[in-house]
């Protein structure tokens, strides 16, 4: 029985997700109901983004004594073009918040992809100081 009940969860639960990637559109709909579903997007977004984060720099520390592996990891990085620096002790409501300001007050760029929208919310507001 146990076997038939998760059957029926798992199609509950697959059933509600859209296919493919988030949009503005879809963010800003759950921006209207529950804002948890947005503060869940943004914390696997931020969660992807440190891990990522983590293996270039693991990468590039690995790569020290092979100076075409050092090449490959500094084009990995120009290519990636984030700039941003979040403080410490940001939540992930704060930013759910924001991105559904930023939706509400921009219905152009709603089409876009989730990621996309992301990036230009959080280098726009968490831009890194020159060193």
């Amino acid at each position: 029985m146990s076997g038939i009940l998760t059957a029926i969860i798992l199609a509950t639960v697959s059933a509600k997700v859209p296919s493919g990637f988030s949009n503005g559109d879809v963010l800003l709909s759950d921006c209207r109901g529950s804002r948890q579903f947005v503060a869940g997007y943004v914390s696997g977004w931020m969660d992807k983004w440190n891990r990522d984060d983590y293996l270039a720099r693991r990468n590039f520390v690995d790569a020290v004594p092979t100076s075409k592996a050092m090449m490959n990891s500094a084009y990995f990085a120009n290519s990636v073009g984030a700039n941003f620096c979040i403080p410490v002790g940001t939540t992930a409501a704060a930013i759910s918040d924001m991105l559904c300001t930023f939706l509400e007050e921009n219905p152009g760029v709603r089409d876009a992809a989730g990621d996309d929208l992301m990036m230009t919310l959080v280098e726009g507001k968490y831009r890194c100081p020159l060193p």
